[in-house]
């Protein structure tokens, strides 16, 4: 210890800022801990409220739940897989991060005007409630009917998976400059994609038709296709296309298409109709066409490959679920605005092929390989 000679002082240096500015920090911390003292304010937790339009055993709302979590994860908004086991598992979770509410409009299955109408009004209620940070819309009609309600207001909002251009709904501007408080991801398809691998798996197939519900998914994907054939950027020709919502109808033009064309180009199925007006599951179409129909089918999404359907090049939902919490991250996380986001579409998902459906097609995949991703070896339509 330096001795001090008796009447002697010290002169101290002047103190430094960084000296300073740690002692105040340390006097802070010593201060908040001494009992009675107010506790040190934490970030508030961000608020975020995700609307998909259909119901949780839909497989597309399944894969891009998927997408929406793994991005949570990864970017720290949920800790832990438990976290994002109770998002999916409760349509609610909160982490140190976020509080996170789910709803779903269910319109795949309750489509008409009113129950639309009353599940928009339900939701809306819900989100006021809420009074979240960030909005989440999961396809069209969330897109439509939630996102209208919600353009122009503070609070900004990110969708996915709508179909053709999401300048349809008036929620953006332009796809480059949205200018308003929407932006998000949507899908651009990938038809000629999955006609050109069929056409390679399959290369006697000259033509093919759509075969589709009449829904608003439905309608974008047969136009895309439509406007490729008509510019001659498709390997085979289209003869015709099925659009409907009548199962009787259905299964009437796909039995006698398929005598007619070599294959089909199957979009979604989910908004069928029985002759007494019931709702039919997309299974069970599925079902009855695969245990039917004899002929190779391209679809443009992993669900239907997964449901039993040939191939696809796939427009992933897990890749739009994916994406589109990483846009919300950089307005929750990095303050970015939602006016000046632009519009976005992630890269395709992998080249699937259904190894049952070729097998019961006779379709040798054992030299084609090389043109797959992956092969899938479920067909969910099947095993109901």
């Amino acid at each position: 210890m330096m001795q001090v000679p008796p009447g002697s002082t010290i002169s101290r240096a002047p103190d430094s800022p960084a000296g300073s500015a740690r002692r105040k920090l340390l006097g802070g911390l010593a201060a908040a801990a001494l009992p009675g003292a107010p506790a040190l304010a934490l970030p508030a937790k961000k608020r975020v409220f995700i609307v998909c339009s259909y119901h949780r055993a839909y497989l597309w709302s399944q894969s891009t739940q998927r997408g929406v979590s793994a991005a949570m994860r990864k970017l720290g908004w949920l800790q832990n897989d438990a976290q994002v086991a109770a998002l999916e598992r409760n349509d609610f979770v909160e982490s140190s991060k976020i509080v996170v509410r789910k709803d779903w409009m269910d319109t795949k299955r309750r489509d008409s005007a009113a129950e639309m109408a009353n599940a928009t009004a339900r939701i809306m209620g819900a989100i006021q409630a809420f009074k979240p940070d960030l909005v989440m819309l999961g396809d069209d009609n969330a897109a439509r009917f939630i996102g209208g309600q919600l353009l122009d207001l503070p609070t900004p909002v990110v969708f996915w998976g709508i179909n053709g251009l999401p300048l349809k709904y008036g929620l953006v501007e332009s796809m480059d400059a949205p200018g308003r408080n929407v932006t998000g991801v949507w899908q651009s398809g990938y038809h000629k994609e999955s006609l050109d691998l069929l056409k390679r798996l399959v290369p006697s197939a000259n033509t093919f038709a759509i075969l589709a519900c009449d829904s608003e998914s439905s309608r974008p994907n047969a136009k895309m296709i439509e406007q490729l054939a008509q510019r001659g950027s498709l390997p085979l020709k289209l003869v015709d296309k099925v659009l409907t919502n009548s199962l009787d109808e259905f299964k009437a033009r796909a039995v006698e298409l398929s005598k007619r064309v070599d294959a089909f180009f199957v979009l979604n199925h989910d908004t069928l109709r029985d002759a007494k007006g019931r709702h039919v599951d997309m299974l069970d179409v599925g079902r009855w066409y695969l245990t039917t129909i004899r002929i190779p089918e391209a679809s443009h999404e992993d669900q239907f490959v997964l449901e039993g359907m040939l191939l696809t090049a796939n427009d992933s939902g897990f890749n739009q679920g994916q994406l589109a919490f990483e846009m919300a991250h950089g307005i929750l996380e990095n303050g970015l605005n939602p006016a000046k986001m632009a519009v976005r579409t992630p890269d395709r998902g992998p080249y699937l092929v259904n190894r049952n459906r070729a097998r019961a097609l006779g379709i040798r995949l054992d030299n084609a390989m090389y043109l797959i991703d992956e092969l899938v070896d479920k067909s969910l339509a099947l095993q109901r």
